[in-house]
């Protein structure tokens, strides 16, 4: 017991250190080593009462008073299942229900660590969408400080000098001067009604009836749109393939895959596709009559057909997902090749305009003043 504590310490430290280097964009990194680790510890005998103890000793924070209720419920006769059923802001439905059928079926091993491969693919997917995104945003917030410097720090200056010498200004200066007295004066109340619009749009986009056509809108969008349609699919496949491989039933696993869904495009056409699973179609059969190319590609229904005719559904499934997420990962990429270059052009252009619209005044007096002499 001392050795696999030891081992497991120092193995919980460095993963963790490890994940730390990631931005992990408000994922649960913990849940993942909570899986990784509670298969460790019952594949190695340890009990499941005795392994929470370890696990409870190997995090911090809110997540080691989470697993310490879930060890408690466990030690009052709860099964493991309903214990993380309890806190679904760590414990979403797939994990809660590849834990119980890993119960029920005595292979809570190998549940748990399909469990943690499945968390393990939802947070590289959230990566590589939302690192596309990360460029623009780093690039956006140095023009709003560029903005501010120049506008409260460095042009208040000039304009001191262009006054006191009664200088003639090209228009490219004026501009840029009357822009930077518009941010000094009203730049704290454009920021505050940014602030707000943005969360008002935020607010709005999360309203039931709203919500399935803003994520109609944004899955009609050049590459973002694709983005989305790859992501939503890969996951699906991803989380209906584990489900069924783990012995559950294709209509449980079903509602499972639709609930962990957020998009509500596909879960609304997935409603129906379970509607008619549940009529005495297959699966595949489903997906063809409601077929919308811009949803699922004849691609998917045909192998989930073949899948279903061989025996062989999960593994399709499972490929299906790992073919959407190599497509997510190429157009995470290629998003941010084609971003780069146009926004260093658009850069280069602001930074041009600015640099000309200080230095031309300054250049002509320089010259009107040695002509002078």
């Amino acid at each position: 017991m001392g050795k696999i504590w030891g081992i497991l310490t120092t193995q919980r430290k460095l993963e963790f250190k490890g994940w730390n280097w990631h931005i992990n964009f408000g994922f649960n990194v913990e849940k993942i080593l909570f899986a990784k680790t509670l298969a460790t510890l019952l594949r190695s005998q340890i009990n499941i009462a005795d392994s929470l103890v370890i696990l409870e000793a190997q995090f911090y924070g809110s997540f080691k008073y989470i697993i310490s209720q879930i060890r408690k419920d466990v030690e009052n006769g709860q099964t493991l299942a309903s214990a993380l059923a309890k806190h679904p802001k760590y414990f979403n439905q797939v994990y809660v229900g590849l834990v119980e059928v890993g119960e029920k079926s005595g292979r809570l091993v190998d549940c748990l660590q399909r469990v943690a491969k499945q968390q393990e693919k939802d947070l590289q997917l959230a990566r590589s969408i939302q690192a596309s995104s990360l460029y623009p945003a780093i690039i956006f917030c140095c023009l709003v400080g560029l903005a501010a410097l120049l506008s409260y720090y460095i042009l208040p200056q000039l304009i001191i000098v262009f006054n006191s010498f009664n200088m003639r200004l090209p228009w490219t200066t004026k501009i840029l001067l009357w822009l930077a007295e518009f941010i000094r004066n009203y730049g704290p109340l454009m920021l505050i009604c940014f602030i707000v619009f943005v969360f008002f749009i935020r607010f709005l986009v999360h309203q039931e009836k709203i919500r399935p056509y803003w994520q109609g809108f944004l899955m009609n969008l050049p590459f973002l749109g694709e983005l989305l349609k790859k992501w939503n699919l890969a996951r699906f496949c991803r989380i209906l393939g584990t489900l069924l491989e783990s012995g559950v039933s294709i209509h449980e696993a079903l509602n499972t895959s639709i609930e962990s869904l957020s998009n509500e495009v596909y879960r609304n056409l997935l409603k129906k596709v379970r509607a008619k699973v549940l009529g005495g179609l297959s699966l595949g059969e489903a997906i063809e009559s409601l077929y919308k190319i811009d949803l699922f590609p004849r691609f998917v229904f045909h192998l989930i057909s073949v899948g279903e005719r061989t025996g062989t559904l999960e593994q399709n499934l499972i490929y299906l997902a790992e073919f959407y997420e190599d497509e997510v990962e190429s157009i995470s990429k290629n998003m941010a090749n084609i971003i780069e270059p146009v926004l260093l052009v658009v850069i280069g252009i602001i930074v041009a305009i600015i640099g000309t619209a200080i230095i031309s005044p300054i250049y002509d007096f320089i010259a009107t003043l040695s002509s002078s002499l």
